[in-house]
């Protein structure tokens, strides 16, 4: 996979579909120094110190995958970085619904995947990566972390993008293979406090409640304490760590 690196951007995902209108390129990779205006889900804002975290973002075209099976994209990708990190020896590593990495309850790794659709067909996947990597302070953001404040030791950005980019390099190839099913369960084998009583915030309400399930649309499906049930798309209820 070809990978562009440049020293800033607004937005890792912005200069990839630039670069996706003008070059032809099967599937790439855009890599930046800083983010000016790095985005989280939904527009929130991804921090980032220059030089010291990975921020990019891979181009998957003419992936032709059915937009019914979006949420497995993003459980491959969340599973993909869980599995590199682990070979970093990364201890107390977790998934958070629906596309956080948690490592001793704190996060630090956030992904945004952005898709062109055609009909039912997802025919791009911009997929973009934060990972806070040697950053060590972390102003305001009490419930982030890098790898550095967890291994206690810096890590080399450019083998661990080579590391993540190799291990995401075959996915359009075997996607279409795999099981949904399968797929999902790996994912919530790996969720944080997956059937375990947790926290929720609803509409700035605090609720308890266990996760049960992830469904194939992505939405996660609490059991709450008073006996209530739900099905919540992203940005609808918010675990609390």
């Amino acid at each position: 996979m070809k990978i562009v690196k440049v020293d800033a951007t607004n937005s890792t995902n912005s200069l990839a579909k630039e670069i996706n209108r003008s070059d032809n390129f099967q599937n790439f990779c855009v890599s930046a120094e800083y983010q000016t205006s790095g985005r989280g889900q939904k527009s929130s804002k991804w921090e980032s110190e220059r030089s010291k975290n990975l921020t990019f973002t891979i181009v998957y075209n003419n992936l032709q995958l059915q937009i019914k099976h979006q949420f497995v994209l993003n459980a491959l990708i969340c599973l993909g970085i869980h599995k590199v990190l682990k070979s970093y020896h990364v201890e107390s590593l977790f998934l958070k619904w629906p596309n956080d990495i948690l490592a001793d309850q704190k996060k630090i790794c956030g992904i945004l995947i952005e898709n062109a659709i055609s009909g039912s067909i997802i025919k791009t996947s911009y997929i973009g990566i934060g990972l806070n990597v040697n950053q060590q302070h972390f102003d305001n953001l009490n419930h982030a972390s890098s790898l550095k404040n967890i291994l206690d030791k810096d890590v080399d950005r450019d083998q661990l993008l080579k590391d993540l980019i190799d291990e995401f390099n075959d996915l359009p190839k075997h996607i279409h293979d795999l099981n949904p099913e399968v797929v999902l369960d790996q994912y919530k084998a790996r969720l944080y406090k997956f059937n375990t009583k947790s926290d929720f915030l609803i509409n700035d309400s605090l609720v308890k409640g266990l996760i049960k399930d992830v469904d194939c649309s992505g939405r996660l499906n609490v059991d709450f304490i008073d006996g209530k049930t739900g099905k919540f798309q992203h940005k609808e209820i918010r675990q609390v760590i």
